[in-house]
C-alpha cells in the first residue's frame, strides 16, 4: 500500500496539469457567433446618393435670339426667333444670316426731313427688305420692315398671300384706313394695326381679292 500511493498521487498530479494547460490553451481562441453580421455601408451610401442628387443643378436654358422690347406684333418669325423693329443690325443678320444684298451706309441729307443727318442701310433677303438708321454709322437699328413674298411670316403667322379674314383674326383690333394705288394697282385696300405709345406701326395692302400683297412696319418718331 505504501508503493501503490505515491503513484496514484503523481497520476492525479499530472492529470490537473494537463486539464488547466488545456484550458489555457482554448482560452486564447476568440468565441465566434455567426448569427451576428458585420457593419454595412448601405446608410452611407444612401446618404452620398441623397448629397449627389440634392447638389445637381437644373439645365441652363439659352436665351433666344432677339429681345423683345416693347411689342411683338411688329415683328417676323425665323426658325424660334423673332426678328423685330428696333433690333440691331447684328442681332438681325445673326438670326436670319447674311443678306442676299446690302447697300452701303449713307448720311441722309436735309431732304430726308426728321431723318436728315442720320446713317441709313438697307439689307435685302428673298422677299424681304430691312431698312436701318442711326445716328452714327456703327450703330445701326431696324426701323422699317417690307415683305412682299410669302416667304417670311409676322408674329402672328401672317404673310403675302394670306385672306383678309385670316388677317382680322390675327388682329382683332386692325382697322380700314383708305383705298389706295400701288405701281398703278388701283383700289388696293390699307389696314393698319397701331397701339398706344410704343411708336410702332404695321401697314397691310389688301387686293381687291382680299388678299394681302405688301405687309410694312416700322418704327414711328418725332
Amino acid at each position: 500500500m505504501k508503493i501503490i500511493s505515491p503513484i496514484i498521487i503523481c497520476v492525479i498530479l499530472l492529470l490537473i496539469v494537463g486539464c488547466s494547460d488545456f484550458k489555457e490553451k482554448n482560452s486564447s481562441i476568440p468565441a465566434t457567433n455567426s448569427s451576428i453580421e458585420p457593419p454595412t455601408t448601405i446608410a452611407n451610401t444612401e446618404s452620398d446618393s441623397t448629397e449627389e442628387a440634392v447638389s445637381t443643378d437644373p439645365p441652363v436654358s439659352t436665351p433666344e435670339l432677339g429681345n423683345i422690347k416693347e411689342d411683338k406684333y411688329y415683328s417676323i418669325k425665323y426658325k424660334q426667333s423673332l426678328v423685330q423693329l428696333r433690333d440691331d443690325e447684328k442681332t438681325v443678320v445673326h438670326i436670319l444670316g447674311e443678306p442676299d444684298e446690302a447697300s452701303q451706309v449713307k448720311q441722309l441729307g436735309d431732304g430726308a426731313d426728321t431723318f436728315s443727318g442720320m446713317y441709313s442701310k438697307d439689307l435685302y433677303y428673298s422677299g424681304l427688305t430691312l431698312k436701318f438708321l442711326g445716328m452714327e454709322k456703327s450703330s445701326l437699328w431696324l426701323s422699317e420692315i417690307i415683305l412682299d413674298k410669302n416667304e417670311y411670316e409676322t408674329s402672328e403667322g401672317i404673310k403675302v398671300g394670306d385672306h383678309l379674314e385670316k388677317l382680322k383674326n390675327a388682329y382683332s383690333n386692325i382697322k380700314y384706313e383708305k383705298l389706295k394705288t400701288i405701281e398703278n394697282k388701283p383700289n388696293l385696300k390699307i389696314y393698319e394695326y397701331f397701339q398706344g405709345d410704343f411708336g410702332f406701326f404695321a401697314e397691310f395692302i389688301v387686293d381687291e381679292s382680299d388678299v394681302i400683297e405688301e405687309i410694312h412696319m416700322y418704327f414711328l418718331f418725332d
